[in-house]
């Protein structure tokens, strides 16, 4: 990071103190501080005491200094939760206002950014977690993310968006990124070329990407941030911020327009512009003794020797004891650092296989498989703005359905969001749960809207069906028996539906009817 920058984002720092000085004191309302505290990555709590502090790692890396850090500032500061996010950063929880610039300015000295971690402005750049190491990957997709990242960064308090802008990079078919619906994505091709999409996004009216880009040369990929920083400036709404999404260009442009004026912008942009890059890919070095090791948490990495073990704390929430157990344990390990997953999991990563069997002991408190490794936003008993507590209601139904001894392998993962927004990422999975009121007896009762078959996989990327309203205390009841069928059938679940359609339906109508 630049010298000026960084001086630029220490200064901003005083700013953030003295507003929130004011809203301690009352003199700023709730509504007004959440909108000037998102673009610092820091938002008041649900009773306005506490604060959450979000620490922005670039595509999701955390090294052993950063991980060192954080341990440091939970010990400091009495951080007694942290959770990680579906846009790959680590929340601090509970904070004490006074605490919050601290940790900010502290930040920076170890590369971590906060601003823009909220609010209106570019997010943090999401990347395949396992982008470099992955046998299957087409290229190494991580310094072309980190290359606009910074780009970003550089101009994150120069222009003033609409609303958030997310970037994404998507290496495998897996496409944990979501790229193919994000703000701007880009997808890599075979022949180290990639794809672009734009105005793409989940939450309400959510809309798959427009393909703006086809073949591209990754040393221009800048010129296509800086036209989707520019059209989102020319036609975001800036009036409504319901509507204020780059989804919504599609609707006010329409498809057709909305790619041939990307298509004149980007040309008009590399005719005017010196944006061209040159990126270094980043080579391992380290390689292991050759071993074969199996167990579902094991991933094999492409370098000879070498592994990842991945850890899921349950709804990606976690005690800092965790971390600082996880940084003790890989402090003296050569070139072993942590990428956090859109998902909420993280991947401890170039592991010898005697580091392998040591981390994969440390993590067996984590999900046991795939089902117990969903998905859920922090939750109204934090958020300001949630509906139901997301976490509650996933913790509750692993918890009840280990109680009963069922067999949930065949399960999918489930992903939960407290309200509409799209923190919990609910319209991608086989079973999405966001947060609702149902009426019982005229009387409204906690409750989540249910939605079906969604999935994520870059060429079949479809958002779930809307299924009906189910009771929050109905959702385990609801996932056992599905767990039940398709544990007698041994099929996971999205095979199962396919060929038990009628029976899922059986299922399903009593707890949504």
């Amino acid at each position: 990071m630049e010298k000026e920058l960084l001086q630029e984002l220490k200064d901003e720092i005083k700013v953030f103190k003295e507003q929130t000085d004011k809203f301690i004191n009352k003199e700023l309302g709730v509504k007004e501080f959440k909108g000037f505290s998102g673009g610092f990555g820091s938002y008041a709590q649900r009773g306005a005491e506490t604060f959450m502090l979000r620490l922005r790692m670039n595509q999701g890396v955390v090294t052993k200094d950063r991980l060192a850090f954080v341990c440091k500032v939970c010990k400091e500061h009495s951080v007694n939760k942290a959770h990680l996010t579906t846009c790959q950063t680590i929340q601090l929880h509970d904070l004490a206002s006074s605490s919050v610039p601290n940790i900010m300015e502290d930040a920076l000295d170890h590369g971590i950014v906060c601003r823009g971690g909220g609010g209106d402005f570019p997010r943090n750049v999401m990347c395949s977690p396992l982008s470099g190491i992955d046998p299957e990957e087409t290229f190494d997709v991580r310094p072309y993310a980190q290359a606009v990242g910074e780009y970003l960064l550089s101009i994150v308090n120069k222009y003033s968006l609409p609303r958030k802008l997310k970037v994404a990079f998507s290496n495998t078919e897996r496409n944990e990124s979501h790229a193919n619906f994000r703000d701007l994505g880009f997808i890599a091709n075979a022949d180290h070329t990639f794809d672009v999409y734009c105005a793409g996004g989940l939450g309400n009216n959510p809309k798959m990407g427009v393909k703006v880009g086809d073949h591209i040369n990754p040393a221009h990929i800048l010129y296509y941030v800086s036209t989707m920083v520019l059209m989102f400036m020319e036609h975001g709404n800036y009036e409504n911020r319901a509507k204020a999404r780059t989804r919504y260009m599609q609707d006010t442009l329409g498809v057709e327009g909305l790619q041939k004026e990307f298509k004149e912008k980007v040309e008009r942009a590399m005719q005017g512009q010196h944006h061209d890059l040159e990126v270094s890919m980043q080579l391992i070095q380290k390689t292991g003794p050759s071993a074969m090791l199996d167990h579902p948490r094991i991933f094999v990495q492409k370098q000879p020797g070498l592994f990842a073990v991945y850890y899921h704390p349950i709804g990606g929430t976690l005690h800092p004891e965790k971390l600082m157990e996880l940084y003790e344990a890989i402090k003296d390990m050569e070139d072993v650092e942590i990428r956090i997953t859109p998902q909420q999991g993280m991947y401890i990563v170039h592991l010898t296989a005697e580091e392998t069997k040591t981390i994969l002991a440390l993590t067996e408190d984590g999900a046991t498989n795939v089902f117990e490794s969903s998905v859920a936003c922090i939750g109204a008993a934090t958020c300001q703005v949630g509906l139901r507590d997301s976490q509650k209601a996933l913790q509750q139904t692993i918890d009840t359905l280990r109680t009963q001894n069922v067999n949930t392998d065949y399960l999918p993962k489930c992903f939960f969001s407290g309200c509409p927004s799209s923190c919990g990422t609910s319209q991608i999975g086989a079973f999405g749960f966001q947060g609702s009121v149902k009426l019982i007896d005229k009387k409204p009762q906690p409750a989540f809207q249910l939605s079906i078959l969604g999935n994520d996989s870059l060429s079949h990327a479809v958002f779930g069906e809307r299924a009906g309203v189910i009771l929050e205390q109905d959702i385990p009841a609801f996932l056992k028996e599905i767990a039940d069928a398709t544990a007698t059938s041994k099929q996971n679940f999205t095979i199962w539906v396919k060929e038990h359609m009628d029976r899922f339906q059986e299922i399903l109508d009593p707890y949504i009817s």
